[in-house]
């Protein structure tokens, strides 16, 4: 059988994701974190998921350093491989990540399969947490705590480092989920399916350059 490609990997798992995720959800392709890489797909809701894929053309070399940046951020992470990498991924693969497989069966039809389910992240930081935001969504949460007088002029990690040492994880997040799935612009992951969805790079600078697609669904 053909080798599972890095786009059929990616469709079979954003339409899992996407009809997994709930309904106010925001489903992001290439989600980068800061200067730490970028991981496959994320799902922003009332919890940060995130899925990293390895297609038969991959290799697992870089997913050591992939874990520890991505669980920083993310409170669940899932590596969804195919079949090739199976064996290995289970006996590397942390703890808290959950694994799935993708495979091809004999009619060429590829199928998600869950191994097992990803548990909470115990290693997030939340500063590079805060920094997924822009500068403007920054001080709007700050404004939000009464927090950002002396700092208008702040850069963006200055601020970010504000909002850290002001929350705790779970208020975070919530700031942080709320401020991304409520960015406008975005299309549909559902159009996915219906015959293409244009990618929008967001304008902002080169430490957070993602391509989005929000979530519609009603």
């Amino acid at each position: 059988m053909p080798p599972v490609t890095e786009l059929e990997i990616r469709e079979t798992v954003r339409r899992e994701v996407s009809s997994r995720a709930p309904l106010k959800s925001l489903i992001v392709d290439e989600f980068v974190i800061g200067e730490l890489g970028r991981i496959d797909i994320a799902a922003i809701g009332d919890h940060l998921v995130g899925y990293e894929l390895k297609s038969d053309l991959d290799t697992l070399a870089r997913l050591p350093r992939q874990m520890d940046a991505f669980g920083k951020v993310f409170d669940y992470c899932t590596l969804v491989v195919t079949t090739r990498h199976l064996a290995k991924a289970r006996r590397v693969l942390k703890r808290s990540w959950g694994l799935a497989v993708v495979e091809r069966s004999e009619n060429d039809t590829l199928s998600y399969r869950e191994v097992r389910k990803a548990a909470p992240s115990r290693r997030q930081d939340r500063v590079v947490l805060a920094e997924l935001l822009w500068r403007d969504e920054l001080l709007r949460a700050l404004d939000g705590l009464n927090a950002s007088r002396g700092f208008r002029r702040a850069t963006r990690p200055e601020l970010a480092k504000r909002l850290a040492s002001l929350t705790e994880r779970e208020q975070l997040r919530e700031i942080v989920s709320a401020a991304i799935t409520e960015r406008q612009g975005w299309r549909d992951a559902k159009a996915l399916d219906e015959g293409g969805v244009k990618l929008q790079h967001a304008n902002v600078s080169s430490r957070f350059l993602a391509r989005r697609i929000v979530s519609q669904r009603r």
